[in-house]
């Protein structure tokens, strides 16, 4: 007979006890907005599910020693709501705004979105621009730190291992002269997965008029999100202007050109990315831009 054992801990000691008898059929959930679906897809009816969801001690944003801490239980709508986040991550801020319906962003969790490893993932992206680390549990109690590039491995492939647990998300609080934004192109009007999209860090030099640095990643163009060093490269050393939209969009062109050559999807994208640069550069610049004028 088949049959789904549920285990469901209440603080993190009992996740870690919960996380001993772990094997390839046991499945963490947070949320489990897409978990359930793939559990359903692939007809899985038996195993053990460790639902960490009554953890409320990982539901938390709070700044500590020069980061942003955010829990792994925490929701996209405790992240839209943040004052903390509205201040130090817009992208993210953004990005949390524009997952799935109202109803899936007051269940789905960060550390589930990480985990689950989508490609279109907007979470990912904004948070890697935050040069964001993930601290991980496993079944010894020992915890570790791991980028999110290791963890995200491909379309719905992460790197842990099934008695390791994602439990925290933090980066480094910037400065005055950091600016981020996101955007994203999708297939619905509604609750939509995304095509393309987009997370930008900027810092501007002491001018703030020249960027000195820019980190930005791009989703849903590949099996998993990533850093494109041509976009950057035609940023840093460049003063905000109207002129550099062009450049941003160029630069993104030719990364678009680089990491889908000969798909069908090249050609919609190559062009969808000029409006997604047009809308990311006015969210970073937009107050720059008035002053130009």
């Amino acid at each position: 007979m088949e049959e789904m054992l549920l285990k469901t801990p209440c603080s993190v000691a009992e996740l870690v006890t919960a996380l001993k008898g772990a094997d390839t059929n046991t499945y963490l959930i947070s949320g489990g907005t897409d978990l359930i679906i793939k559990l359903r897809k692939n007809r899985i009816y038996s195993g053990t599910m460790i639902d960490m969801k009554g953890i409320r001690s990982l539901e938390y944003i709070r700044e500590e020693a020069g980061f942003v801490k955010l829990g792994a239980n925490t929701t996209f709508i405790h992240i839209i709501n943040s004052p903390v986040l509205q201040q130090y991550a817009a992208c993210l801020v953004e990005a949390a705004g524009q997952i799935g319906s109202t109803q899936i962003r007051n269940v789905a969790t960060v550390g589930g979105n990480i985990g689950n490893a989508f490609a279109g993932a907007d979470c990912i992206p904004a948070l890697m621009a935050m040069d964001a680390k993930v601290e991980v549990i496993c079944s010894k109690g020992e915890s570790y730190i791991k980028d999110i590039a290791d963890i995200v491995i491909g379309s719905g492939k992460n790197s842990l291992k099934k008695d390791e647990a994602i439990i925290e998300i933090a980066f480094p609080i910037q400065g005055n002269r950091c600016r981020t934004a996101f955007g994203k192109i999708g297939s619905r009007s509604r609750v939509t997965i995304a095509k393309i999209n987009m997370a930008a860090f900027i810092k501007l030099d002491e001018t703030e008029e020249r960027i000195e640095e820019a980190r930005i990643f791009l989703g849903a163009l590949g099996p998993k999100a990533f850093r494109s060093r041509i976009v950057e490269e035609a940023l840093v050393g460049r003063t905000v202007s109207l002129e550099l939209i062009h450049s941003f969009a160029e630069a993104l062109t030719a990364q678009v050109d680089s990491a889908i050559a000969g798909r069908s999807s090249q050609e919609y994208k190559r062009e969808a990315i000029r409006g997604l640069a047009d809308e990311v550069f006015y969210k970073l610049f937009g107050d720059l831009l008035q002053e130009v004028k």
